[in-house]
């Protein structure tokens, strides 16, 4: 496209949006009195998700230098695209960008700009003849404290195959400045370029950076881009002298934040809203699990017979048989024992006596969408947390991070004629990680580990490629040769620590996220603020009913949850193996 035709572009999408002119702020939701009145906000914000969702593309450069990557917002139908200037860097990069339906499509930034607050640019996608689906921009100044935006982007990137449309968060915005929009709808990692939508669809503003905590999230105003837009488009770079990697302040949005009255963690509902009370059936039916005393995970009851449903890899132990403490409303607490697991799901299932609670009752009125509001019972004084959900369906493939970790550093050998007759080969243990499961298990230096649970280690079959077939909580059963030894040692596998040697993390966070996070097949995701020990409870819609069960903490901004069709056909054949298991030990023989 020549100079010409792309400023032409460019005066196109500046044509402004419907935004606000009112002088009131974006939309009629700034005073939210009542249970009615949120669901109201919720089917404004599942339209205007379902609306714009569309327009929102992943953004890869490409190269030899190293990719970055991010989201972008079309707003052209002959494929510009928005997005934050940290992402395009400087003019005439090359990029991909993969949309909602999977098609990708390659383009080239055009001008840039990174300079303090200010983060935007924009991107030329090569369509040819194809007509894109695109957003337009509002008009940011209007903005008010209050109002509600839907952020959408690609959040831990694309799926490795396949098609999916980008995750949405919804929230309210905190403060407008000129520089500026604070926001609490939650942004992560892979988020930065892609769009804030006000409630008519209009983009109002480009995702930029976050702070420590969920709620601290920042965006360049749509109208600091369109004062730039003829210079980006002809390629026009403004650029601090800042390295590439540099510190991009992320830390300064807790400060910005600190500057704004908040209520309890988000703008979104006021504690006047009974929400508790919506929330108050499912929650009859939940219990603490309890590990040394100190709760490690909430527990759902799914049956008359004492069944309780919660997440596995919180037990203090998940062996079959293995006793568990709960304690139940009132103060009154009863000993469980584990019937058994699917480790895949992360799912234990649990029986007690006498629980003297109702089962909780599955229903869904209607299909998942997203941007529909969920609330997750809890037992503290803050109530029930609210959520909206960020996509219906998304398959959670097991990573790194779910790997269970023994904690040694090995190196293959092959034994000698000294070794027993059946065996060949082992790993030679060069290093025990202190406060690791090869640890609790007597492991030392030097021990070489020649099978896991009867599995030999033969060069074909690594120890790591057999630990990687267990789940975080097993336990095995080691063979170890030391000196003339032939030693059994018992042990339970723990958690991988992340990379950088701190807490298990998964982009820019201090939310704890659970050490099993990934690998249950479909899930629908949300973005509620869930700890990890409080995984093992329902989700709840509006009308209180119980539509999910959460299974994992995933990142910054999202909670993995099961659908109840696939937590009860997984507690009822828990059960039913169980019973068979106790059947055939119980028959002469």
């Amino acid at each position: 496209m020549n100079a010409s035709l792309a400023i032409l572009a460019c005066a196109a999408a500046l044509a402004v949006g419907a935004g606000g002119a009112d002088g009131e702020g974006h939309d009629a939701f700034d005073d939210l009195e009542s249970v009615d009145d949120l669901r109201r906000v919720e089917a404004a914000l599942v339209e205007t998700a379902a609306r714009v969702a569309p327009t929102v593309v992943h953004l890869r450069s490409l190269g030899s230098r190293g990719g970055s990557t991010g989201s972008g917002v079309v707003i052209t139908p002959d494929g510009l695209v928005a997005t934050c200037g940290h992402f395009g860097r400087a003019a005439g990069r090359r990029v991909m960008a993969t949309l909602a339906d999977g098609t990708e499509i390659r383009g080239t930034t055009l001008g840039q700009a990174n300079v303090g607050k200010l983060d935007c640019g924009l991107v030329r996608l090569d369509v040819g003849d194809r007509r894109l689906a695109c957003a337009s921009l509002g008009r940011s100044a209007t903005l008010e404290p209050g109002d509600w935006v839907v952020t959408v982007g690609y959040t831990q990137g694309p799926p490795e195959s396949g098609s999916r449309p980008g995750l949405v968060r919804a929230g309210r915005v905190v403060l407008n400045a000129p520089d500026e929009v604070l926001l609490d709808a939650p942004i992560d990692a892979g988020d930065s370029g892609g769009p804030a939508f006000d409630l008519r669809g209009d983009v109002v503003a480009i995702n930029t950076r976050c702070g420590r905590q969920p709620w601290q999230n920042a965006a360049t105003p749509v109208d600091a881009r369109r004062d730039r837009m003829t210079e980006f488009c002809a390629g026009r770079n403004e650029r601090d002298m800042r390295p590439d990697g540099a510190d991009d302040g992320d830390e300064d949005v807790g400060a910005d934040f600190g500057r704004v009255r908040r209520g309890n963690g988000r703008m979104a509902v006021p504690r006047e809203l009974p929400l508790e009370e919506v929330a108050a059936s499912a929650q009859a039916s939940m219990v603490d699990v309890l590990d040394s005393g100190r709760h490690a995970a909430y527990g759902t009851v799914i049956d008359d017979r004492g069944h309780v449903v919660t997440k596995r890899s919180e037990l203090p132990d998940a062996a079959p048989g293995a006793e568990v403490l709960l304690r139940l409303p009132g103060s009154r607490t009863a000993m469980a024992e584990v019937v058994g697991s699917d480790p895949a799901l992360d799912l234990a299932v649990l029986h007690a006596d006498d629980l003297g609670l109702p089962a909780l009752a599955w229903r869904r009125t209607r299909p998942l969408e997203p941007g529909q509001a969920v609330l997750v019972p809890r037992f503290d004084e803050s109530g029930p947390a609210l959520g909206f959900v960020s996509i219906d369906r998304r398959e959670s493939e097991r990573d790194w991070q779910s790997v269970p970790y023994l904690g040694v550093q090995t190196e293959f050998v092959e034994l000698g004629v000294a070794a027993p007759p059946d065996l060949a080969g082992g790993a030679k243990v060069v290093e025990v990680m202190p406060g690791t499961a090869a640890a609790a298990a007597g492991l030392r230096d030097g021990d070489v580990v020649a099978s896991v649970d009867g599995a030999l280690i033969d060069g074909a079959r690594s120890l790591r490629t057999l630990l990687a077939k267990r789940n975080v909580g097993d336990r095995v059963v080691l063979r170890v040769l030391r000196g003339g030894d032939d030693l059994s040692l018992p042990a339970r596998l723990g958690q991988r620590p992340a990379r950088d040697g701190g807490e298990p993390g998964r982009g820019n966070t201090v939310t704890p996220i659970s050490r099993v996070s990934t690998g249950f097949g479909t899930v629908f995701a949300h973005d509620a603020v869930v700890q990890p020990n409080q995984c093992g409870g329902p989700v709840v819609d509006l009308d209180g009913n119980a539509i999910g069960l959460n299974i994992a903490r995933y990142d910054r901004t999202a909670t993995h949850a099961l659908d109840p069709k696939t937590v009860m056909k997984a507690a009822e054949r828990i059960i039913r193996d169980s019973a068979r298991t106790r059947e055939a030990g119980s028959a002469p023989r």
